[in-house]
Protein backbone atom coordinates (compact mmCIF):
# COMPACT_ATOMS: atom_id res chain seq x y z
CA UNK A 1 0.00 0.00 0.00
CA UNK A 2 2.98 2.56 0.47
CA UNK A 3 4.70 1.91 -2.73
CA UNK A 4 1.20 2.46 -4.59
CA UNK A 5 0.82 6.07 -2.22
CA UNK A 6 4.66 6.73 -3.36
CA UNK A 7 4.17 5.76 -6.96
CA UNK A 8 0.97 8.27 -7.28
CA UNK A 9 2.27 11.06 -5.50
CA UNK A 10 5.41 12.83 -4.67
CA UNK A 11 7.13 12.80 -2.25
CA UNK A 12 10.33 13.45 0.11
CA UNK A 13 13.08 10.96 0.64
CA UNK A 14 16.34 11.52 2.92
CA UNK A 15 19.82 10.90 1.46
CA UNK A 16 22.79 11.81 3.53
CA UNK A 17 23.17 14.65 2.14
CA UNK A 18 19.52 16.72 2.16
CA UNK A 19 16.25 15.48 0.35
CA UNK A 20 15.09 14.15 -2.49
CA UNK A 21 12.29 13.30 -4.50
CA UNK A 22 10.60 9.82 -5.52
CA UNK A 23 7.65 9.77 -8.30
CA UNK A 24 6.67 7.27 -9.99
CA UNK A 25 9.05 4.70 -9.89
CA UNK A 26 11.61 7.26 -9.91
CA UNK A 27 14.79 9.65 -7.67
CA UNK A 28 14.18 12.77 -9.01
CA UNK A 29 17.11 13.81 -7.58
CA UNK A 30 20.27 12.01 -6.65
CA UNK A 31 19.99 9.14 -3.77
CA UNK A 32 23.52 10.69 -2.33
CA UNK A 33 23.48 14.14 -3.33
CA UNK A 34 20.34 15.75 -4.42
CA UNK A 35 21.40 19.47 -4.58
CA UNK A 36 25.41 18.54 -6.09
CA UNK A 37 24.51 18.41 -9.69
CA UNK A 38 22.04 21.91 -10.44
CA UNK A 39 24.25 23.69 -7.87
CA UNK A 40 27.47 23.52 -9.99
CA UNK A 41 25.27 24.45 -13.05
CA UNK A 42 23.75 27.31 -11.59
CA UNK A 43 28.08 27.98 -10.43
CA UNK A 44 29.57 27.52 -13.52
CA UNK A 45 26.53 29.56 -15.47
CA UNK A 46 27.29 33.12 -16.85
CA UNK A 47 24.81 35.30 -16.97
CA UNK A 48 24.31 38.14 -19.78
CA UNK A 49 21.46 40.70 -19.31
CA UNK A 50 18.52 40.02 -21.19
CA UNK A 51 17.98 36.65 -20.21
CA UNK A 52 15.03 34.51 -19.68
CA UNK A 53 15.65 31.19 -17.55
CA UNK A 54 13.20 28.79 -18.10
CA UNK A 55 13.50 26.92 -14.83
CA UNK A 56 12.13 23.49 -15.69
CA UNK A 57 10.34 21.19 -13.27
CA UNK A 58 12.15 22.88 -10.08
CA UNK A 59 11.02 20.57 -7.29
CA UNK A 60 12.41 21.63 -4.33
CA UNK A 61 14.35 24.70 -6.07
CA UNK A 62 17.87 23.43 -5.17
CA UNK A 63 20.09 26.29 -6.99
CA UNK A 64 17.35 29.00 -7.48
CA UNK A 65 18.21 31.20 -4.78
CA UNK A 66 22.09 30.94 -6.19
CA UNK A 67 20.70 31.68 -10.07
CA UNK A 68 18.77 34.92 -8.38
CA UNK A 69 21.33 36.37 -7.29
CA UNK A 70 23.13 36.10 -10.48
CA UNK A 71 20.72 37.77 -12.20
CA UNK A 72 20.78 41.33 -13.25
CA UNK A 73 17.75 43.85 -13.66
CA UNK A 74 16.69 42.99 -17.49
CA UNK A 75 17.24 39.02 -16.78
CA UNK A 76 14.14 36.95 -15.02
CA UNK A 77 13.42 33.32 -13.96
CA UNK A 78 9.96 31.32 -14.60
CA UNK A 79 9.10 28.27 -12.93
CA UNK A 80 7.57 26.09 -15.27
CA UNK A 81 5.96 22.89 -14.16
CA UNK A 82 3.69 20.73 -16.75
CA UNK A 83 3.13 17.95 -14.33
CA UNK A 84 0.56 18.89 -12.36
CA UNK A 85 1.46 16.79 -9.23
CA UNK A 86 5.02 17.68 -9.19
CA UNK A 87 3.46 21.85 -9.27
CA UNK A 88 1.60 21.23 -6.28
CA UNK A 89 4.28 19.35 -4.26
CA UNK A 90 6.85 21.96 -5.12
CA UNK A 91 4.22 24.81 -4.30
CA UNK A 92 4.26 23.19 -0.81
CA UNK A 93 8.20 22.89 -0.48
CA UNK A 94 8.97 26.31 -1.75
CA UNK A 95 7.76 29.96 -2.14
CA UNK A 96 8.40 32.85 -3.43
CA UNK A 97 9.11 35.71 -1.00
CA UNK A 98 8.29 39.53 -1.92
CA UNK A 99 12.30 39.91 -3.18
CA UNK A 100 11.99 37.09 -4.98
CA UNK A 101 9.22 37.93 -7.16
CA UNK A 102 10.84 40.63 -8.18
CA UNK A 103 13.25 38.27 -10.62
CA UNK A 104 10.87 35.15 -10.62
CA UNK A 105 7.51 33.70 -11.62
CA UNK A 106 5.52 30.69 -11.28
CA UNK A 107 3.57 29.83 -14.47
CA UNK A 108 -0.22 27.95 -14.24
CA UNK A 109 -0.34 25.59 -16.57
CA UNK A 110 -2.65 28.06 -19.34
CA UNK A 111 0.24 30.51 -18.91
CA UNK A 112 3.09 27.83 -20.05
CA UNK A 113 1.06 26.87 -22.91
CA UNK A 114 0.32 30.27 -23.98
CA UNK A 115 4.01 31.91 -23.04
CA UNK A 116 5.27 32.17 -26.64
CA UNK A 117 2.38 34.72 -27.26
CA UNK A 118 2.90 36.34 -23.24
CA UNK A 119 6.49 36.85 -23.79
CA UNK A 120 5.75 39.65 -26.77
CA UNK A 121 2.87 41.64 -24.74
CA UNK A 122 3.90 45.03 -23.77
CA UNK A 123 2.42 44.03 -20.19
CA UNK A 124 1.49 40.58 -18.65
CA UNK A 125 0.66 39.97 -14.63
CA UNK A 126 0.63 36.20 -13.91
CA UNK A 127 -1.89 34.73 -12.21
CA UNK A 128 -0.17 34.64 -9.02
CA UNK A 129 -0.01 38.31 -9.54
CA UNK A 130 3.68 38.81 -10.48
CA UNK A 131 4.50 41.09 -13.49
CA UNK A 132 6.81 39.82 -16.07
CA UNK A 133 9.29 42.34 -17.89
CA UNK A 134 7.56 43.58 -20.73
CA UNK A 135 8.36 42.84 -24.73
CA UNK A 136 11.58 44.01 -25.76
CA UNK A 137 13.72 43.09 -22.42
CA UNK A 138 14.57 39.77 -23.30
CA UNK A 139 17.31 38.91 -26.06
CA UNK A 140 18.03 34.78 -25.41
CA UNK A 141 16.13 31.93 -24.25
CA UNK A 142 18.31 29.65 -21.47
CA UNK A 143 16.64 26.73 -20.55
CA UNK A 144 17.53 24.67 -17.16
CA UNK A 145 16.46 21.38 -16.32
CA UNK A 146 16.39 21.68 -12.27
CA UNK A 147 15.14 17.45 -11.52
CA UNK A 148 14.32 14.76 -13.58
CA UNK A 149 10.88 15.54 -13.35
CA UNK A 150 11.53 16.86 -16.83
CA UNK A 151 11.43 13.48 -18.26
CA UNK A 152 7.91 12.81 -17.60
CA UNK A 153 7.36 15.60 -20.47
CA UNK A 154 10.06 16.07 -22.13
CA UNK A 155 8.71 17.24 -25.54
CA UNK A 156 7.03 19.38 -23.95
CA UNK A 157 9.63 21.22 -22.26
CA UNK A 158 11.26 21.06 -25.66
CA UNK A 159 8.59 22.63 -27.84
CA UNK A 160 8.63 25.53 -24.90
CA UNK A 161 12.17 26.21 -25.30
CA UNK A 162 11.73 26.37 -28.94
CA UNK A 163 8.91 28.09 -29.06
CA UNK A 164 10.26 30.92 -26.77
CA UNK A 165 13.32 31.24 -28.64
CA UNK A 166 11.39 31.54 -31.57
CA UNK A 167 9.05 34.30 -29.91
CA UNK A 168 11.44 36.47 -29.01
CA UNK A 169 13.54 36.48 -32.01
CA UNK A 170 10.71 36.84 -33.57
CA UNK A 171 10.02 40.12 -31.73
CA UNK A 172 13.49 41.75 -32.73
CA UNK A 173 13.33 40.98 -36.22
CA UNK A 174 10.06 42.76 -36.30
CA UNK A 175 11.92 45.62 -34.33
CA UNK A 176 14.22 45.24 -36.87
CA UNK A 177 11.38 45.83 -40.01
CA UNK A 178 9.87 48.52 -37.85
CA UNK A 179 13.03 50.43 -37.87
CA UNK A 180 13.83 49.76 -41.03
CA UNK A 181 9.79 50.49 -42.53
CA UNK A 182 7.94 51.67 -39.84
CA UNK A 183 7.71 55.24 -40.63
CA UNK A 184 6.61 54.13 -44.13
CA UNK A 185 4.21 51.80 -42.75
CA UNK A 186 3.17 54.73 -40.89
CA UNK A 187 3.08 56.92 -43.57
CA UNK A 188 1.01 54.84 -46.20
CA UNK A 189 -1.76 54.18 -42.76
CA UNK A 190 -2.27 58.03 -43.10
CA UNK A 191 -2.54 58.55 -46.86
CA UNK A 192 -4.42 55.16 -47.40
CA UNK A 193 -7.02 56.61 -44.35
CA UNK A 194 -7.37 59.56 -46.59
CA UNK A 195 -8.68 57.46 -49.57
CA UNK A 196 -10.78 55.29 -47.08
CA UNK A 197 -14.01 56.76 -47.26
CA UNK A 198 -14.35 56.70 -51.21
CA UNK A 199 -13.19 52.82 -51.65
CA UNK A 200 -15.82 49.55 -50.48
CA UNK A 201 -15.65 48.54 -47.36
CA UNK A 202 -14.39 44.73 -46.83
CA UNK A 203 -16.87 43.84 -44.66
CA UNK A 204 -19.56 43.52 -47.29
CA UNK A 205 -17.42 41.02 -49.00
CA UNK A 206 -17.55 38.24 -46.13
CA UNK A 207 -19.35 35.52 -46.58
CA UNK A 208 -20.41 36.57 -49.97
CA UNK A 209 -19.18 33.70 -52.37
CA UNK A 210 -21.14 30.67 -53.29
CA UNK A 211 -18.64 29.81 -55.92
CA UNK A 212 -15.49 27.47 -55.19
CA UNK A 213 -12.66 29.57 -54.72
CA UNK A 214 -8.76 29.03 -55.65
CA UNK A 215 -5.94 31.25 -54.14
CA UNK A 216 -2.96 31.45 -56.20
CA UNK A 217 0.50 32.44 -54.75
CA UNK A 218 3.62 33.37 -56.34
CA UNK A 219 5.32 30.24 -56.14
CA UNK A 220 5.94 27.47 -59.20
CA UNK A 221 2.53 25.30 -58.81
CA UNK A 222 0.97 28.34 -60.07
CA UNK A 223 1.81 27.36 -63.07
CA UNK A 224 0.20 23.98 -62.66
CA UNK A 225 -2.92 25.63 -61.37
CA UNK A 226 -3.25 27.99 -64.42
CA UNK A 227 -2.81 24.99 -67.11
CA UNK A 228 -5.99 23.36 -64.98
CA UNK A 229 -8.02 26.43 -64.53
CA UNK A 230 -7.62 27.65 -68.69
CA UNK A 231 -9.21 24.32 -69.61
CA UNK A 232 -11.92 24.26 -66.68
CA UNK A 233 -13.93 27.36 -67.11
CA UNK A 234 -12.12 29.98 -65.01
CA UNK A 235 -15.68 31.54 -64.31
CA UNK A 236 -16.67 28.68 -62.25
CA UNK A 237 -14.31 30.05 -59.55
CA UNK A 238 -14.06 32.84 -57.13
CA UNK A 239 -9.99 34.02 -58.09
CA UNK A 240 -7.92 35.10 -55.50
CA UNK A 241 -4.38 35.89 -56.11
CA UNK A 242 -1.54 37.56 -54.34
CA UNK A 243 0.13 40.38 -55.62
CA UNK A 244 2.79 38.96 -57.32
CA UNK A 245 0.84 36.43 -58.84
CA UNK A 246 -1.60 38.68 -60.90
CA UNK A 247 0.30 38.98 -63.71
CA UNK A 248 0.61 35.49 -64.78
CA UNK A 249 -2.87 34.77 -64.43
CA UNK A 250 -4.12 37.91 -66.49
CA UNK A 251 -1.80 36.73 -69.64
CA UNK A 252 -3.35 33.29 -69.26
CA UNK A 253 -6.57 35.56 -69.94
CA UNK A 254 -7.56 34.22 -66.50
CA UNK A 255 -10.36 37.07 -65.02
CA UNK A 256 -9.12 37.82 -61.35
CA UNK A 257 -11.63 38.61 -59.01
CA UNK A 258 -9.32 40.27 -56.39
CA UNK A 259 -5.99 40.53 -55.38
CA UNK A 260 -4.01 41.18 -51.83
CA UNK A 261 -1.59 43.44 -51.38
CA UNK A 262 0.73 44.23 -48.25
CA UNK A 263 3.84 45.58 -49.44
CA UNK A 264 4.64 49.07 -48.35
CA UNK A 265 7.16 49.83 -51.22
CA UNK A 266 5.94 51.44 -54.49
CA UNK A 267 8.18 49.48 -56.33
CA UNK A 268 5.47 46.27 -55.85
CA UNK A 269 3.34 48.73 -58.49
CA UNK A 270 5.07 46.91 -61.06
CA UNK A 271 3.12 43.67 -60.45
CA UNK A 272 -0.27 45.23 -61.51
CA UNK A 273 1.40 46.69 -64.97
CA UNK A 274 -1.76 45.58 -67.42
CA UNK A 275 -4.31 45.17 -64.72
CA UNK A 276 -5.43 48.98 -64.62
CA UNK A 277 -8.58 48.69 -66.33
CA UNK A 278 -9.34 45.13 -65.28
CA UNK A 279 -12.39 44.77 -63.13
CA UNK A 280 -10.42 42.85 -60.39
CA UNK A 281 -10.72 44.14 -56.47
CA UNK A 282 -8.08 45.44 -54.82
CA UNK A 283 -7.56 44.51 -51.16
CA UNK A 284 -5.25 45.83 -49.14
CA UNK A 285 -3.35 46.58 -46.07
CA UNK A 286 -3.86 50.18 -44.93
CA UNK A 287 -0.19 50.11 -44.47
CA UNK A 288 0.76 49.18 -48.08
CA UNK A 289 1.62 51.43 -50.76
CA UNK A 290 -0.30 53.91 -51.14
CA UNK A 291 -2.40 55.78 -54.18
CA UNK A 292 -3.56 52.57 -55.50
CA UNK A 293 -6.25 54.60 -57.00
CA UNK A 294 -3.96 55.05 -59.88
CA UNK A 295 -4.15 52.02 -60.32
CA UNK A 296 -7.60 51.38 -60.58
CA UNK A 297 -11.24 52.99 -59.61
CA UNK A 298 -11.51 53.97 -55.73
CA UNK A 299 -14.44 51.42 -55.21
CA UNK A 300 -12.39 48.84 -56.75
CA UNK A 301 -9.96 49.24 -53.62
CA UNK A 302 -10.98 47.64 -50.23
CA UNK A 303 -8.65 47.95 -47.35
CA UNK A 304 -7.88 45.26 -44.35
CA UNK A 305 -6.10 46.27 -41.19
CA UNK A 306 -2.98 44.56 -40.83
CA UNK A 307 -1.45 44.93 -37.05
CA UNK A 308 1.54 46.06 -37.81
CA UNK A 309 2.56 46.71 -34.78
CA UNK A 310 1.25 46.47 -30.85
CA UNK A 311 0.03 49.77 -30.71
CA UNK A 312 -2.57 51.94 -29.09
CA UNK A 313 -3.47 53.93 -31.81
CA UNK A 314 -4.49 51.09 -33.84
CA UNK A 315 -6.79 49.57 -31.54
CA UNK A 316 -8.38 52.89 -31.04
CA UNK A 317 -8.94 53.33 -34.24
CA UNK A 318 -10.24 49.70 -34.49
CA UNK A 319 -12.19 49.94 -31.40
CA UNK A 320 -14.22 52.74 -32.95
CA UNK A 321 -14.84 51.06 -35.47
CA UNK A 322 -13.05 54.16 -38.08
CA UNK A 323 -10.71 51.82 -39.89
CA UNK A 324 -11.58 48.01 -41.68
CA UNK A 325 -11.28 45.06 -39.09
CA UNK A 326 -7.32 43.92 -38.40
CA UNK A 327 -5.79 40.66 -38.96
CA UNK A 328 -2.61 40.16 -37.43
CA UNK A 329 0.90 40.20 -39.26
CA UNK A 330 1.37 36.71 -41.28
CA UNK A 331 4.29 38.13 -43.14
CA UNK A 332 3.45 36.31 -45.95
CA UNK A 333 0.77 38.00 -48.51
CA UNK A 334 -0.34 34.24 -49.49
CA UNK A 335 -1.34 33.56 -46.08
CA UNK A 336 -3.56 36.64 -45.62
CA UNK A 337 -5.28 36.21 -48.96
CA UNK A 338 -6.20 32.66 -47.86
CA UNK A 339 -7.07 34.25 -44.44
CA UNK A 340 -9.37 36.45 -46.17
CA UNK A 341 -10.46 33.80 -48.97
CA UNK A 342 -11.73 31.24 -45.95
CA UNK A 343 -14.02 34.47 -44.56
CA UNK A 344 -15.54 35.17 -48.20
CA UNK A 345 -17.05 32.04 -48.41
CA UNK A 346 -20.65 31.84 -47.87
CA UNK A 347 -20.13 29.18 -45.71
CA UNK A 348 -17.65 26.28 -44.66
CA UNK A 349 -18.95 23.60 -47.31
CA UNK A 350 -17.47 25.79 -49.91
CA UNK A 351 -14.24 24.78 -50.81
CA UNK A 352 -10.86 26.70 -51.10
CA UNK A 353 -7.95 25.41 -53.39
CA UNK A 354 -4.77 26.62 -53.11
CA UNK A 355 -1.39 26.81 -55.76
CA UNK A 356 1.70 28.49 -55.73
CA UNK A 357 1.70 28.70 -51.66
CA UNK A 358 5.32 26.04 -52.50
CA UNK A 359 7.17 27.83 -49.65
CA UNK A 360 9.84 26.46 -51.58
CA UNK A 361 11.40 26.40 -54.91
CA UNK A 362 13.26 24.22 -57.50
CA UNK A 363 17.16 25.02 -58.82
CA UNK A 364 16.69 27.72 -61.14
CA UNK A 365 13.13 29.09 -60.64
CA UNK A 366 11.72 30.85 -57.54
CA UNK A 367 8.75 31.57 -58.82
CA UNK A 368 6.15 31.07 -61.00
CA UNK A 369 6.75 32.05 -64.92
CA UNK A 370 5.70 35.47 -66.03
CA UNK A 371 5.53 36.72 -62.29
CA UNK A 372 7.16 40.07 -61.64
CA UNK A 373 10.18 39.06 -60.31
CA UNK A 374 10.51 36.38 -62.69
CA UNK A 375 10.12 38.92 -65.54
CA UNK A 376 12.56 41.81 -63.81
CA UNK A 377 15.35 39.03 -63.94
CA UNK A 378 14.22 38.84 -67.64
CA UNK A 379 15.04 42.26 -68.11
CA UNK A 380 18.27 42.41 -65.86
CA UNK A 381 19.50 39.30 -67.88
CA UNK A 382 23.12 39.52 -69.13
CA UNK A 383 26.57 37.17 -69.19
CA UNK A 384 26.85 38.14 -65.59
CA UNK A 385 23.30 37.43 -64.43
CA UNK A 386 21.65 34.41 -65.82
CA UNK A 387 17.87 34.61 -66.52
CA UNK A 388 17.90 31.36 -64.17
CA UNK A 389 18.05 32.25 -60.20
CA UNK A 390 20.82 29.08 -59.31
CA UNK A 391 22.07 31.62 -56.70
CA UNK A 392 19.03 30.93 -54.43
CA UNK A 393 19.24 27.62 -54.44
CA UNK A 394 22.92 26.85 -53.51
CA UNK A 395 22.80 30.15 -51.03
CA UNK A 396 24.53 29.41 -47.72
CA UNK A 397 20.91 30.25 -46.25
CA UNK A 398 19.09 27.91 -48.36
CA UNK A 399 18.70 23.83 -47.64
CA UNK A 400 17.15 21.17 -49.19
CA UNK A 401 13.28 19.50 -48.91
CA UNK A 402 11.74 16.93 -50.20
CA UNK A 403 8.66 18.42 -52.48
CA UNK A 404 4.95 16.80 -52.90
CA UNK A 405 6.32 14.98 -55.90
CA UNK A 406 9.99 13.63 -54.74
CA UNK A 407 12.07 16.80 -56.36
CA UNK A 408 14.77 17.93 -55.26
CA UNK A 409 13.19 21.40 -53.93
CA UNK A 410 14.77 24.53 -51.94
CA UNK A 411 13.49 26.78 -48.64
CA UNK A 412 14.90 29.11 -46.58
CA UNK A 413 14.64 29.81 -42.63
CA UNK A 414 11.75 32.83 -43.43
CA UNK A 415 10.32 30.20 -45.69
CA UNK A 416 9.74 27.79 -43.43
CA UNK A 417 8.50 29.57 -40.49
CA UNK A 418 5.73 30.48 -43.41
CA UNK A 419 4.90 27.13 -43.62
CA UNK A 420 4.63 26.58 -40.41
CA UNK A 421 2.25 29.77 -39.14
CA UNK A 422 0.49 28.12 -42.25
CA UNK A 423 -0.36 24.99 -40.67
CA UNK A 424 -0.89 26.48 -37.09
CA UNK A 425 -3.33 28.70 -38.47
CA UNK A 426 -5.23 26.44 -41.07
CA UNK A 427 -4.47 23.05 -40.28
CA UNK A 428 -7.93 21.73 -39.74
CA UNK A 429 -9.82 23.82 -41.71
CA UNK A 430 -13.07 22.48 -43.42
CA UNK A 431 -12.98 22.37 -47.43
CA UNK A 432 -9.47 23.84 -47.30
CA UNK A 433 -7.04 21.83 -49.60
CA UNK A 434 -3.58 22.09 -51.26
CA UNK A 435 -4.12 21.37 -54.88
CA UNK A 436 -0.11 21.50 -56.23
CA UNK A 437 1.70 18.98 -56.92
CA UNK A 438 5.28 20.12 -55.29
CA UNK A 439 6.52 22.48 -52.84
CA UNK A 440 6.53 21.90 -49.15
CA UNK A 441 3.72 19.73 -47.91
CA UNK A 442 1.33 21.44 -45.96
CA UNK A 443 -1.16 19.89 -43.33
CA UNK A 444 -4.65 19.84 -44.71
CA UNK A 445 -5.67 17.43 -47.66
CA UNK A 446 -4.59 17.63 -51.13
CA UNK A 447 -7.69 17.81 -53.85
CA UNK A 448 -8.06 19.98 -57.17
CA UNK A 449 -10.07 22.02 -58.47
CA UNK A 450 -12.85 19.77 -60.62
CA UNK A 451 -13.77 21.12 -63.93
CA UNK A 452 -17.25 22.38 -64.35
CA UNK A 453 -19.82 20.02 -66.44
CA UNK A 454 -21.38 20.93 -69.19
CA UNK A 455 -24.02 23.45 -68.41
CA UNK A 456 -22.88 24.28 -65.33
CA UNK A 457 -20.28 27.01 -66.27
CA UNK A 458 -21.11 31.04 -65.98
CA UNK A 459 -20.15 33.45 -68.01
CA UNK A 460 -17.22 35.78 -67.31
CA UNK A 461 -19.81 38.62 -66.93
CA UNK A 462 -21.79 36.77 -64.71
CA UNK A 463 -18.87 35.71 -62.40
CA UNK A 464 -18.28 39.44 -61.04
CA UNK A 465 -21.21 40.55 -58.73
CA UNK A 466 -22.02 43.82 -58.25
CA UNK A 467 -19.95 45.83 -55.69
CA UNK A 468 -21.02 45.47 -51.88
CA UNK A 469 -22.80 49.09 -50.42
CA UNK A 470 -20.24 51.63 -49.62
CA UNK A 471 -19.53 53.19 -46.57
CA UNK A 472 -22.21 55.23 -44.97
CA UNK A 473 -22.44 58.86 -44.33
CA UNK A 474 -21.77 58.51 -41.03
CA UNK A 475 -18.72 56.45 -41.08
CA UNK A 476 -16.87 58.76 -43.80
CA UNK A 477 -17.50 61.66 -41.24
CA UNK A 478 -16.00 59.80 -38.49
CA UNK A 479 -13.13 59.14 -40.74
CA UNK A 480 -12.89 63.14 -41.14
CA UNK A 481 -13.40 64.02 -37.83
CA UNK A 482 -10.72 61.84 -36.54
CA UNK A 483 -8.14 63.25 -39.31
CA UNK A 484 -9.49 66.91 -38.32
CA UNK A 485 -9.20 66.19 -34.57
CA UNK A 486 -5.64 64.48 -35.03
CA UNK A 487 -3.76 66.98 -37.05
CA UNK A 488 -5.36 69.32 -34.72
CA UNK A 489 -3.73 67.03 -31.54
CA UNK A 490 -0.17 66.81 -33.70
CA UNK A 491 -0.38 70.89 -33.82
CA UNK A 492 -0.88 71.33 -30.20
CA UNK A 493 1.38 68.69 -29.18
CA UNK A 494 4.36 70.04 -31.47
CA UNK A 495 3.42 73.88 -29.58
CA UNK A 496 3.51 72.16 -25.94
CA UNK A 497 6.99 70.75 -27.01
CA UNK A 498 8.21 73.99 -28.48
CA UNK A 499 7.08 75.89 -25.40
CA UNK A 500 5.18 78.06 -27.73
CA UNK A 501 1.99 76.82 -26.12
CA UNK A 502 3.12 77.93 -22.09
CA UNK A 503 2.18 75.08 -19.46
CA UNK A 504 3.89 74.54 -16.12
CA UNK A 505 6.74 72.40 -16.18
CA UNK A 506 4.54 69.78 -14.33
CA UNK A 507 1.27 70.39 -16.64
CA UNK A 508 4.05 69.96 -19.92
CA UNK A 509 4.89 66.99 -18.64
CA UNK A 510 1.80 65.27 -18.20
CA UNK A 511 0.40 66.31 -21.00
CA UNK A 512 3.20 65.20 -23.72
CA UNK A 513 2.98 61.57 -22.01
CA UNK A 514 -0.88 61.55 -22.52
CA UNK A 515 -0.57 62.78 -25.91
CA UNK A 516 2.58 61.57 -27.71
CA UNK A 517 2.45 58.16 -25.88
CA UNK A 518 -0.33 56.75 -26.98
CA UNK A 519 0.68 58.09 -30.89
CA UNK A 520 3.14 55.56 -31.52
CA UNK A 521 3.58 56.03 -35.39
CA UNK A 522 5.68 59.16 -34.40
CA UNK A 523 8.42 56.68 -32.34
CA UNK A 524 8.10 53.32 -33.29
CA UNK A 525 10.92 53.32 -35.78
CA UNK A 526 13.00 54.78 -33.70
CA UNK A 527 15.73 52.10 -32.64
CA UNK A 528 14.95 52.86 -28.92
CA UNK A 529 10.98 52.96 -29.68
CA UNK A 530 9.68 50.17 -27.83
CA UNK A 531 8.50 52.42 -25.41
CA UNK A 532 7.49 56.11 -25.08
CA UNK A 533 10.84 57.88 -23.21
CA UNK A 534 10.34 61.52 -22.00
CA UNK A 535 14.19 62.37 -22.21
CA UNK A 536 15.42 65.25 -24.57
CA UNK A 537 16.64 63.31 -27.29
CA UNK A 538 13.49 61.34 -27.68
CA UNK A 539 11.17 63.91 -27.65
CA UNK A 540 13.04 66.18 -30.34
CA UNK A 541 12.88 63.60 -32.54
CA UNK A 542 9.21 63.42 -31.80
CA UNK A 543 9.01 66.85 -32.45
CA UNK A 544 10.66 66.67 -36.12
CA UNK A 545 8.36 63.58 -36.84
CA UNK A 546 5.49 65.79 -35.95
CA UNK A 547 6.09 67.81 -39.02
CA UNK A 548 6.79 64.71 -41.11
CA UNK A 549 3.36 63.61 -40.63
CA UNK A 550 1.02 66.73 -40.67
CA UNK A 551 1.63 66.63 -44.44
CA UNK A 552 -0.29 63.34 -44.55
CA UNK A 553 -3.07 64.32 -41.71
Amino acid sequence: MTEKIQDEKPCLVETPQGFSVFYRNKYLYSKYAPQKAICQTIQNLTVLPGTLFLCCSPLLSYGLSELLEKLDDSSFCLLCEFDSSLSDFSKTQYSLNDKKMMKAARLSLPELQSLPVILNQPSYTTMEGVQLLPAGTFKRVVRIDFSAGVQFHKELYDQLSSACSRAIMTFWANRMTLVKFGRKYSQNFFKNLNLLAKTTPIQGFFHSVTKPLIVFGAGESTNEGIRLIKNAAPSSYYILCADTALQPLLASGIHVDGVFIEEAQAVIKKAFIGAKNKETQIFAGMSAVSNLSKITKPERISFFTTKYANVSFIDNLLKNAIIPPANEPFGSVGLTAVYYALKFRADASIPVFLYGLDFSYSAGLTHAKGSMAQTQRLISQNRLYPPSAYSAAFSPLAEKVSSKDGRVFYTTRTLKNYAELFNGLFCGEENLFDASDNGIKLNIMSKKPQPALTGQETSEEGSKSSLPQAFSDSQKESIKTFLSNEKLALEKLRDVLTGKEKLSPLEQKEYIIKEASSREYLFLHFPDGITFKYETSFLKRIRTEIDFFLKFI
